[in-house]
């Protein structure tokens, strides 16, 4: 007689650990921030949310390719992690380049802030998904962290669970960013300096774009 299939065990502590160096990892400013406030503050809380949404999506695929064993391989093969980290890098600095023409907008009147500038919904997840699947520094942090602090016997649903549980946090950060910087006092400041905000944004882009480009692999 067969008997009923053992549950997965889980180690919570494991668990707990990637959880909270998740959580750091995400405070710390880089590109999904960065894209996530500029959408926010020129599209509005909806497009800030979006814009979370693409970023946790861009993150299932480094998960994935990360548990099918490829981030070893971006890693260790200069080209290919050369290849992606150009693609990254020219992607920021055209954001920046684009951030840095932008012009005065008329003064908005009232007390709400002007409406922003009609667009298409998934141009924001767009731009969150491609900000974060092209930056190899997230596929360097998921290769640390999956041989580092989980046990290589580790279960691949567990492992699942792991990355499900790091996509919803980004998520939830980047999408409470986006409705705390999406507030109107917020806007009504944005749209009063809107082109300087968008030119220091897109120095910024440019920066981390560069940045990127002399990014190093796995030693």
């Amino acid at each position: 007689m067969t008997g009923a299939a053992e549950p997965i065990a889980i180690d919570w502590a494991a668990w707990a650990m990637v959880a909270g160096i998740n959580i750091l990892a995400i405070l710390s400013p880089g590109p999904d921030f960065a894209i996530t406030l500029r959408n926010t503050l020129a599209r509005g809380i909806r497009a800030g949310v979006l814009t979370a949404a693409g970023i946790a999506t861009g993150l299932s695929v480094h998960v994935i390719y990360t548990l099918a064993g490829l981030s070893v391989l971006i890693a260790q093969s200069v080209v290919l992690f050369s290849i992606i980290k150009l693609m990254g890098a020219a992607y920021l600095i055209w954001i920046g380049i684009q951030a840095l023409r932008a012009r005065p907008h008329a003064e908005p009147s009232g007390d709400e802030p002007a409406r922003p500038p009609a667009a298409r919904g998934h141009t924001a997840f767009i731009a969150g998904f491609l900000t974060n699947v092209l930056n190899p520094k997230v596929a360097l942090y998921f290769l640390a962290l999956f041989t580092q602090v989980i046990d290589p016997d580790t279960s691949l649903p567990e492992k699942g669970l792991y990355g499900l549980t790091m996509m919803a946090e980004t998520f939830l950060v980047f999408s409470t960013v986006a409705v705390l910087v999406g507030q109107p006092p917020m806007r009504r400041a944005y749209q009063r300096s809107a082109h300087w905000i968008e030119r220091a944004l897109g120095t910024v882009f440019i920066g981390l774009g560069v940045r990127l480009a002399f990014v190093r692999g796995v030693e």
